[in-house]
Order: structure tokens, then sequence, then C-alpha cells
């Protein structure tokens, strides 16, 4: 009953306190980011940043630390939603890289240090008519976290996921020494690095692939109703021979959603011009909902807006902590202040509401083989019951050597899969009925390996090692841990992401 009322009346809390604390943040990293880039080089600072962090490495070798090696950012501090209690004041290694190094136009590369934020970047490149090909919604997302973790957006439909535009990465492996890996040069560490979550060494720098873009997005709206008629133009859209740049669905019910295809344009066009990005705005899940009694649409969109189209609402988690977050009245006074940082939600959760989210909230993505959607959906509706429920379309790449993905025999240099993703109270929570979070992710599990799935591990995970092996394929990560000495000095994957006993 306390905690109950705790969640339910947490805004009591988030909307003074932690809305205004959210402000603060950002205008102090827009400050900081102004200084480094302008009057203290970013860029010159690095190599001494580096060396730093090997001189670390290299203590901790020579006086025999006790525990396995792992950077010192704090977990409230990430988007996930693992607690990290294996971090230690002894084996721990300050990663202080935040800043964008470099763009070079005419290779189209940007480089960029792992703790830069996919709103830095956008903010950096689109006005200089740039952008990286897979945007992930979320401002405060890390370059680091999106390749060693998961990074998805609708445009993977085309380039795969985050660790896909990636050209060359800057690690610290083992035995403290800096290495530079490509598609050609230390390729296996290149392809075991995604979903390694910082086992093989630390990324100290990246250089990621952007391409030319346009400054607005023309969007369409497809309303769809029935789960046949959703799967049906999902899988049209995302697989045509000319696809377009953007697909994501949005299913408000097992037999209702809205499915956007859009495209980069140089001007509003004759299509409604809609800037969602502004604070008294409608949530864009809110917004696309309305299109299910107006039949379609399309509008034009600017490009940043719509590539942070979910920030505002955290996709639809807002909800949960702010009610009446989305009524025009709280829009129109604070919703300048949306989003609350979700750094600043975890740290004052406290045990109570952090133990409530895990047993009586979803938090839970899967990557399925496009073929598989209509009863992944299904599944979904049947274990979670937690609509909304998002699909984004990505390739899976058959790479050389293969990581952890990797596309079935038959296909020659891809497979299309779909991440769907269920964030928010189950059916069972809503009415009030009995609701097992430990079993559900369990069946869940069980229904991704069954179908060649993926779990997304930023998320709860209940995998026992036998099962997160028959998962993920293992092999090229086995061989790159004992190659790159990485073994005893960096965390085992497994031992990282799954649920602590």
């Amino acid at each position: 009953m306390l905690t109950d009322t705790l969640v339910r009346y947490r805004w009591l809390f988030v909307v003074p306190v932690v809305l205004p604390l959210s402000v603060l943040f950002d205008l102090y990293w827009a400050i900081r980011n102004w200084y480094y880039r302008g009057l203290k080089s970013a860029p010159e600072g690095h190599t001494e940043r580096v060396r730093a962090i090997q001189a670390r490495v290299s203590q901790w070798r020579a006086t025999g630390g006790r525990w396995p090696l792992c950077t010192a950012r704090k977990s409230w501090m990430n988007v996930s939603m693992r607690v990290a209690r294996y971090k230690r004041r002894d084996n721990t290694i300050r990663v202080d890289l935040y800043d964008i190094l470099a763009i070079d136009t005419e290779r189209a590369l940007i480089r960029v240090e792992p703790g830069v934020t996919i709103g830095q970047i956008t903010r950096y490149l689109i006005p200089r008519g740039w952008t990286l090909p897979v945007v992930p919604e979320l401002d405060d997302l890390t370059v680091s976290g999106l390749i060693l973790g998961f990074g998805i957006e609708g445009s993977s439909h085309k380039y795969g996921l985050f660790a896909d535009i990636v050209e060359a990465c800057e690690v610290v492996i083992g035995d403290a020494t800096l290495v530079r890996v490509t598609r050609e040069v230390h390729a296996d560490l290149f392809h075991a690095l995604p979903w390694s979550y910082g086992a093989l060494g630390i990324l100290v720098a990246v250089e990621l692939r952007i391409i030319p873009c346009k400054p607005w997005v023309h969007l369409r709206y497809h309303p769809v109703y029935s789960l046949s008629q959703a799967c049906e133009v999902f899988a049209r859209e995302v697989c045509r021979p000319d696809p377009p740049e953007f697909v994501e669905g949005i299913l408000y019910a097992r037999d209702s959603g809205v499915l956007m295809t859009g495209d980069f344009a140089a001007g509003p066009e004759d299509a409604k011009v809609n800037a969602i990005g502004w604070w008294f705005k409608p949530w864009f899940y809110k917004h696309c909902e309305s299109f299910l009694e107006r039949g379609g649409g399309e509008e034009s969109i600017p490009l940043r807006q719509y590539y942070h189209r979910h920030t505002r609402s955290i996709f639809w988690e807002a909800e949960l902590i702010i009610p009446f977050g989305n009524h025009a009245l709280f829009r129109s006074l604070l919703g300048w202040m949306m989003p609350p940082k979700v750094s600043f939600l975890k740290l004052t959760q406290g045990e109570l509401i952090r133990a409530y989210y895990e047993d009586r909230h979803v938090c839970q993505d899967i990557l399925v083989p496009i073929s598989h959607l209509a009863e992944t959906i299904e599944f979904f509706h049947t274990n979670f019951e937690c609509y909304p429920l998002w699909l984004c379309p990505h390739r899976t790449f058959r790479t050389h050597p293969q990581g952890f993905l990797k596309p079935s025999e038959e296909a020659r240099d891809y497979e299309m899969y779909v991440d769907v993703g269920a964030y928010g109270a189950p059916g069972a929570v809503r009415r009030g009925e009995p609701y097992d979070s430990r079993r559900a992710v369990r069946r869940m599990e069980a229904f991704a390996i069954a179908h060649r799935g993926y779990q997304c591990l930023y998320a709860v995970s209940e995998l026992t090692r036998d099962e997160y092996r028959r998962m993920f394929d293992c092999t090229l990560y086995d061989s790159v841990r004992h190659k790159y000495q990485a073994e005893g000095v960096f965390m085992d994957t497994y031992d990282k992401v799954r649920r602590p006993v």
C-alpha cells in the first residue's frame, strides 16, 4: 500500500524537484560543451585523458587487482534498468570522455569520445547539413552505450543498428595498450565489440559514418485496424526495393495502431507543417494516435525535432510518472522543462520504488525476424498486454567474422529483423490482478530463443548463463576475450547483464 501511494503521487516530488534539476543539468552541460569546444580545445586534451586510462589499467595489473575492471560511471546515470552492484572503489576507472573531436566531411566521418550523447551530435551535425544514418530517439543516450550495448532507430531497416555505422574504434585492451580497430585491422575485435558491454576493453574514441541530410522530414501516417493489416503494411514498407528513409510503428492495442514512414525533404512542400518539438505540443505518440480516427495524413516536421520525437515523453513512460503531463495546461506552463532526466529519476526513486518497477512494470525489447512479427505481437499481448507497443525494423548484417547477432543461414548479406518494445504497466497490474514479472520475462526470453530472437540487455534479464549462450553466438567473443587479454581484467558480459540473485 505504501509503495503504491509513493508511485501514484511521485509527481509531487518529480515536478517541483526533478524537473528543475534536469533543466539546470542540461544548462550546465551546454555551457561545459561550449567551453571545451571553444576556449579549451577538447581534441588536444583527448590524448592525455586516454593516457590516464591506460595508466589506471597498468596500475591495476601491477598491484594484482582483486576485482575485474569496469568504468566508474554510476548505475543511476545509465538509461539501463539494471543496478550495477559489481562496481567497487578498487575496480573502477574514470572515463571522462564527453567531447566531439573532429568532423571530416570529405571522408564523411565524425570522431567522438564515448560519452558524447545523441543530443550533442544532432545539435552539432544538422546545422552543418549532415546527420548520422542511425539516430536513436532519446537525447541522453551515449555513443558507448549504443555501440557496446544496443541502439536502433527508424532508419535501421536501411543501415542496421547503431554499431553498424561505426567505421573505427579506439580501445584500451587488457594489457593497457591502445589499439585502433576497423573492419580490416583487428577485424575480430571490431566485430566483437557490439553487445559486449565493456567486457573486451575500454572504448576511448569512435569514428562514425555521417550522411548528407535535408532540414525537414516528410512524414506519412498509416492507421491500421487489424493485426494482419499492421504486419502486411509494415513488411511492405520495410522490405520494398526503395524503402522510405524512416519506418516505425506504434500499436495502441492488438488490432489497432499507426505506422509512420518518412523521407528527408528540403522544405515543407505541400504537407502541413508540425513543429512537434515545441514544449506546448502534444506528446508525439498521442499525436500519432489521433490518426486512428482521422484516417491517416501527412506532415512536414523539422529534422531534429523528428529525431527526438520520443524524448519529451520518454516514449510513453512519462505518463506513469506525471499522469497529467500531456494535459494542455501542464504543457503550456511547464512542458519546457520536460523530460525529467532518467538518471535523476533513478537516483531519487529509492529501493521501494525500484523494486516496485521491477515487479509491476515492463521495459523490454526483443529483436525477432520479421517473418515472426505477427506471432511476436500475439505473444506480447498474452504475456504482457502492455500498450503502446513499439515496432522498429532493422537489418541484421552478415559480417566477417560474425559477432553476437547473425542472420539465418539462408540469408546472403542480411536478414530483416524487428524490434518489438513494451514499456509500461502490464494489463494485469492495471486491473489489480496478480502479476509475476520474473515469470513473464522468463517466458519472453524462452520465446526469443525459440524464434531466433535476441533480448535487448539494457533491460532486466533472467537468462541463465547457458540460455544466454544459446541466444547469443559467443564464438567470436570468447576468442577475442582470450586474444586481447581481457580475461580476468574486464568483467564478463553475462556477469554484467544478468539480474543479481
